[in-house]
């Protein structure tokens, strides 16, 4: 009640201001323009004028992604839903298609209304590289690492760069929305888009995602975080359901969502496939009303993902914004206009789904500027494919270094660069399609691994042989590695949109578009005889979306991760290998030893087991008629490197790993309590306890500079009932040989990730009301650990901690503690795109 009282006093407000300045215009003076372009109100009293001057059919045609366009004589065009439909300028092109712009309907873009100024908003995908938008001829873009190569950087300033590059790279192809970044945790490694994720782990994921979304959105365009919630998995993703605990759904899976919609405040989110405790998703009030807005504060816009949507009633209830889809199936003006007449829905649950996304776009300059043009020239691609190498090249993860077998020298005559041509005779990117043989994002330029050894090698003056094979013929490679010096055996994995991973061994790749798989090009044998021939000399360079089992691991003495690289795949790779850049990467996952252990360890957890449920289950949109597929999260919170630690097992590689070519020491750990402001005036410690200050010393060891991702993990006292330690911050240090660095990082009770804090359900049993329950933050001794690695934290100490900051028996008070980032980056935001 009092909501719609402040709704009416608004509304008469701006009705009353219309009377008074009845040149209400666009920049406030021009006669004869519509109100609600006036820039001189706020994005609000804007947005309440346009709802009231907008028809019914006009509101139910903004929610959702345009189903047809006019031609030049009016008559309709009605868009395939089934593929893409692509129209040359002036030929069916809807209106306000782009000069330049071949057209093509992705089902990404919201038709405009011209007569009141409302343009076309147009989305793209994102991920690694922009593509995929409202125009047939992609853009020029920069071919970035893999989001866990981005990870595994461990790096706030590199992830703020990809994601403005992101965000760049889209406003110059005039797009307004990036559909990215994807923040669902990699619970297992069969994930199929596990590239396009950034970890297991949920501080990881937050801080990360943050920094992309802060990129993006410091360019004048809108981050899409996606997808909420459950999405773990590709396996049957239309249909299947989840059923996740309400403690590992509220630490784990949503706290990621939490952080950056706290932390960044990004202006949409996606709802995902799943069916998520009972309600899928982008129908589901628990998910993106109590969750989501009332719990962390959101107020963007919510866009459905293709084919997500389930109830038109629910789906209008709960709050999802904008059905994505070829042409709408739930948000059509028949289905919307019956809802309507039976009193379902009201016009005020119709404006309430337009409201969020009118008022970002009034903030973003998306209704007053509208991107009516490419700008190719605001891009620098040479300097963003030097940024491309950094990245990749600081995401590279060593593995394994016997013997101090690299860095590579002058030494070597020859060496044998062995492997498919997808891994080792191009540039390795980040699958941007659902089909085996990936398309991949328009890059300026790429950098073959041959090319970038060659590179390496001449600028260091040596005399080295490359000789490339492209392992389709076993025997042979295995003669030249026999006949080399060194072997660089390049493997990888073959993962997609819409299919999760059937081996965690090295697949056979489609190179040649073959339909009969048993004329694909198989990799096991090559890695067999390669071996044989010469494993002594080898170092494996893994091209992975993640974990992969190596039974052969203790054959070779090198073994580097370098994820998808990129377009500078072969730069950032040799000069890894040479050692012009030293390893720094860290792993976002944990590497195990079997096909099936940890939260993948049972068919029920992953891919899952058929219930009846009443809804269908099957592949496809709509499923085959079978019973539904219910993965069930039974690990609650040991998933990841919390399973290892709680049960004891070591992994192959555990989470945060990753050597270097010299060593570093830790030491000389101090924890210090913070102290809020006190009833002195601040002054003292008579304050509340607010966090903790934890500062070590780090120093570089060995004989050559390096950088290091220092860990901070947090243990809680035992009453939280959490299964292990939890990482709570992180820093990367740049040391020169013999220098030392002391680090202090500060970790406050009221940071977005609930560092001392666990969940409290209302109703434990009752995986329907999930969301319902209160984080507590408990009294006692906690254990801080530092060190390189889960499994490698050589500095600890306890130290008892007493929180009194609530008064309602230490409920934590961490609702809505986002309003004080909120509106920090719109003032650049409205800057950069004016």
């Amino acid at each position: 009640m009092k909501k719609r009282i402040s709704t009416i006093f608004l509304t008469a407000l701006i009705i009353m201001s219309s009377l008074v300045n009845p040149a209400n215009a666009m920049n406030g003076g021009t006669e004869g323009i519509n109100p609600w372009m006036n820039t001189k109100l706020s994005a609000e009293e804007r947005t309440e004028l346009l709802l009231d001057e907008m028809t019914m059919e006009q509101k139910i045609q903004q929610i959702a992604i345009s189903r047809f366009n006019e031609n030049d004589t009016g008559e309709t065009v009605v868009i395939n839903k089934g593929g893409t439909s692509k129209y040359q300028n002036g030929e069916f092109a809807p209106e306000g298609t782009l000069p330049g712009c071949e057209w093509q309907d992705t089902g990404r873009q919201i038709r405009g209304i011209e007569d009141l100024g409302i343009p076309t908003i147009r989305m793209t995908n994102g991920g690694t590289g922009v593509k995929g938008g409202s125009c047939g001829n992609d853009p020029i873009a920069t071919g970035l690492p893999s989001t866990p190569a981005l990870a595994a950087t461990f790096d706030r300033g590199l992830n703020y760069d990809a994601g403005r590059i992101l965000g760049e790279e889209t406003r110059a192809f005039a797009h307004h929305v990036l559909l990215g970044p994807g923040m669902n945790l990699i619970r297992h490694p069969y994930g199929g888009r596990n590239y396009e994720y950034f970890s297991e782990d949920p501080y990881l994921t937050g801080i990360l995602a943050t920094q992309q979304v802060k990129g993006i959105q410091d360019q004048g365009v809108q981050a899409q975080l996606k997808h909420l919630a459950g999405n773990e998995q590709e396996t049957e993703r239309w249909t299947m359901g989840v059923q996740v605990p309400s403690k590992a759904m509220n630490e784990l899976y949503m706290l990621p969502f939490e952080m950056t919609v706290k932390d960044a405040d990004p202006a949409s989110v996606m709802c995902s496939f799943p069916d998520v405790n009972g309600t899928y998703a982008c129908d589901s009030s628990e998910l993106l009303q109590d969750a989501l807005r009332d719990n962390w504060g959101f107020d963007g816009y919510v866009m459905s993902d293709r084919r997500a949507v389930h109830d038109t009633v629910a789906a209008i209830k709960a709050g999802m914004n904008v059905e994505l889809d070829w042409a709408p199936q739930y948000y059509t003006q028949e289905i919307i206009q019956d809802a309507l007449d039976s009193g379902e829905v009201t016009e005020d649950d119709i404006d309430n789904l337009l409201r969020p996304r009118y008022i970002k776009m009034i903030e973003y300059g998306h209704m007053d500027e509208p991107y009516d043009e490419f700008l190719p020239e605001i891009v620098d691609p040479i300097a963003n494919g030097a940024s491309a190498r950094k990245m990749a090249e600081e995401g590279s993860v060593l593995l394994k270094n016997d013997n101090d077998f690299l860095p590579l020298d002058g030494e070597p005559e020859s060496i044998a660069l062995i492997g498919l041509e997808w891994f080792a005779g191009e540039a390795k990117m980040s699958p941007r399609s659902v089909r085996d043989n990936n398309e991949n994002v328009e890059t300026p330029y790429t950098v073959t691994p041959q090319e970038g050894l060659e590179n390496v090698i001449e600028e260091l003056g040596y005399d080295t042989e490359v000789t490339y094979n492209d392992g389709r013929d076993p025997e042979a490679a295995a003669k030249l590695a026999a006949e080399s010096d060194v072997v660089l055996l390049m493997i990888g994995d073959n993962p997609h949109e819409t299919v999760d991973r059937d081996t965690l061994g090295f697949p056979a790749i489609d190179l040649d578009e073959h339909k009969d798989r048993e004329d694909w090009v198989e990799q096991e044998p090559l890695i067999d005889a390669v071996l044989k021939a010469n494993a002594e000399n080898t170092a494996v360079v893994l091209k992975t979306s993640g974990t992969v089992l190596m039974p052969w691991l203790d054959e070779v003495p090198a073994v580097l991760e370098a994820w998808f690289p990129g377009m500078e795949d072969g730069n950032a790779v040799a000069n890894l290998l040479y050692g012009k850049v030293n390893p720094s990467g860290k792993l976002p996952m944990t590497f195990g030893a079997t096909e099936r252990e940890a939260a993948f360890a049972t068919e029920e957890q992953f891919p899952g087991t058929r219930q009846d449920t009443g809804k269908p289950g099957g592949p496809g949109p709509y499923g085959d008629g079978s019973d539904q597929l219910i993965a069930k999260y039974t690990e609650g919170l040991e998933m990841g490197y919390r399973w290892y630690e709680a049960n004891d097992v070591k992994p192959v590689f555990p989470f945060g790993y990753g050597l270097s070519y010299t060593t570093f020491e830790y030491d000389d750990l101090k924890v210090k309590k913070v102290r809020g402001e006190g009833n002195s005036k601040g002054k003292g410690n008579n304050g509340s306890l607010s966090g903790i200050d934890v500062s070590f010393t780090i120093t570089n060891t060995g004989d050559v500079a390096g950088k290091e991702a220092a860990q901070v993990y947090l243990t809680l006292p035992d009453e939280a009932g959490q299964p292990t330690k939890r990482l709570v911050n992180f820093e990367k240090v740049d040391l020169k040989p013999g220098e030392s660095q002391r680090v202090t990082v500060r970790i406050n009770q009221a940071d977005s990730n609930h560092p001392f804090s666990y969940f409290i359900p209302e109703e434990p049993d009752n995986l329907a009301n999930w969301a319902d329950g209160d984080w507590a933050t408990v009294d006692g001794k906690y254990r801080v650990h530092v060190g390189g690695s889960s499994a490698d934290t050589p500095l600890e100490k306890d130290i008892p901690l007493n929180f009194k900051l609530n008064k309602d028996n230490g409920k934590d008070n961490n609702k809505g503690n986002n309003n004080g980032n909120k509106g920090n980056n719109k003032g650049n935001n409205n800057g950069n795109s004016q």
